[in-house]
């Protein structure tokens, strides 16, 4: 962490290295290799709806998969790490694949999963998708771009390959949709390890830098405030245009005053990354805070350098300061972290405790009834009416031993105890025993399941935690 190193330091020449292969807003440079740009571009944005996922879903499975091995996936014997070798060696792409993705009426048959370098593009489709369609359940996913470098390609350049008289009708179409979508087709699937995160659009909406935003926003017909009500371009068009919401945004913020730019490039950048990132970001600041760093701070420099990419050539205090509010971030998330792993250590230690009390009660309660010496009632041996048996005669109890008469002993077997009164019934007398006996082992059960439940919660939170030696001290 740290302000950046002079012109002539190698950290100055890697950052200036990353600026040459960053992606204008809109299409390509010079480089349309996927493999040329993903270490300047390293993260790819997918709009989807989200599906349900299964109770035992694994994150080694497919998060994404392609429309033609959707059935091979919902099958139960898929497997990501056993699966046929079409998953394990992608053939070569061509131009017949690109045409088959991008061509609506034969999409259902391609093996490829669509993605975007932008995060620009990827606010603005989900924003149409969200406004036109019924479904607002529209989610934006980060994906790491290294993690599938072996098998994705940019659709431009499956496309440039063609030649004229093998092109199809509507080439030009779908290049200029490959174009300023920054399209990037992954063959087969989306591992989960590599979606960082999938975010709600409309968590987006009051996290992006102001230039996005109109300043007051406008009241609706019906007096209620709508998430789009602020957005600052026109997302209601039938045929939108990317490129004029891209000019739009780079309009407003050249407009804006130098010390508004300087705030949207470093604070904003931040904000939006890390609203991208959550809840992948808070995880991982407590188990490795400098992947976790590293990670918000290339994503807050893709969006800084989004607005204006020469301004913020221009200004290279921009990535300093964001490596500084990152990091400052990251560490106050790691230890809110931290105390509040150490908190629920602590409540779980007073339920451990409190749990071993109330064993301790129902242990002692239980001693207790049977220390008590046995009611006269009858048995199987003592066939006789209990008048025909001699009565012994009842010493007058003591105050010591009324008060653990009264105490320990139920009410009814005083009133039994006492001479000239009828026993109950021997059905009745043994039932009281029986029931109270089966309260208290299903007590003792319960008090000793939960009691491990909590010990072996505590002794792993203990042995994951990577600061155990503070814990521990805190807990003795």
């Amino acid at each position: 962490m740290g302000i950046p190193a002079g012109p002539g330091s190698a950290l100055s020449t890697e950052v200036s290295v990353q600026d040459r292969n960053a992606l204008p807003q809109y299409g390509f440079g010079p480089d349309v290799e996927f493999d040329k740009l993903v270490n300047s571009n390293p993260f790819l944005f997918r709009v989807h709806t989200p599906r349900e996922l299964s109770p035992f879903y694994d994150r080694t499975e497919p998060y994404f998969v392609g429309p033609r091995f959707e059935t091979d996936f919902a099958s139960s014997s898929f497997s990501s790490q056993s699966s046929p070798s079409p998953f394990r060696s992608p053939p070569a792409p061509t131009y017949v694949d690109a045409v088959q993705y991008l061509d609506w009426t034969t999409r259902s048959s391609s093996p490829y999963v669509s993605t975007s370098f932008s995060f620009a593009w990827a606010i603005w489709e989900a924003t149409r998708r969200y406004h036109h369609n019924m479904k607002h359940s529209v989610e934006i996913a980060i994906i790491d771009a290294r993690a599938v470098a072996g098998r994705a390609v940019t659709a431009v350049e499956l496309l440039r390959q063609a030649a004229p008289k093998d092109r199809h009708v509507d080439h030009w179409k779908w290049y200029r949709f490959a174009l300023e979508a920054q399209d990037v087709l992954v063959w087969g699937y989306v591992p989960g390890t590599a979606v960082l995160a999938s975010v709600p659009l409309t968590q987006m909406f009051t996290k992006l830098p102001s230039y996005f935003l109109l300043p007051d926003a406008p009241i609706a017909a019906d007096g209620k405030d709508t998430p789009l009500a602020r957005l600052a371009w026109d997302f209601t068009r039938k045929k939108p245009s990317y490129r004029q919401f891209c000019q739009d945004m780079s309009d407003r913020f050249l407009r804006m005053p130098v010390d508004r730019r300087l705030r949207d490039t470093t604070a904003g950048a931040v904000r939006l990354a890390l609203c991208h990132l959550r809840p992948w970001f808070h995880r991982l600041a407590l188990e490795d805070f400098t992947t976790a760093t590293a990670t918000a701070c290339e994503l807050a420099f893709v969006v800084s350098r989004w607005s204006g990419q020469w301004w913020v050539r221009e200004h290279p205090e921009i990535q300093g300061l964001i490596r500084c509010m990152v990091h400052i971030i990251g560490e106050e998330v790691r230890e809110a972290r931290r105390v509040q792993a150490l908190a629920d250590a602590t409540r779980m230690q007073e339920i451990v405790g409190g749990l071993e009390q109330l064993a301790q009660r129902y242990q002692m309660r239980e001693r207790i009834r049977r220390c008590l010496p046995p009611s006269s009632k009858s048995t199987p041996i003592d066939t006789k009416p209990a008048l025909e048996l001699p009565v012994p005669p009842v010493p007058a109890p003591s105050a010591t031993n009324a008060v653990v008469a009264v105490t320990a002993t139920p009410e009814r077997d005083v009133e039994k105890a006492a001479p000239g009164v009828a026993e109950e019934p021997v059905e009745e007398d043994d039932a009281a025993p029986r029931s109270e006996s089966r309260t208290d082992a299903f007590a003792w059960s319960a008090s000793c399941l939960l009691t491990g439940i909590f010990i072996g919660t505590f002794f792993t939170l203990c042995i994951l935690a990577p600061d155990r030696r503070a814990l521990a001290h805190h807990l003795v």
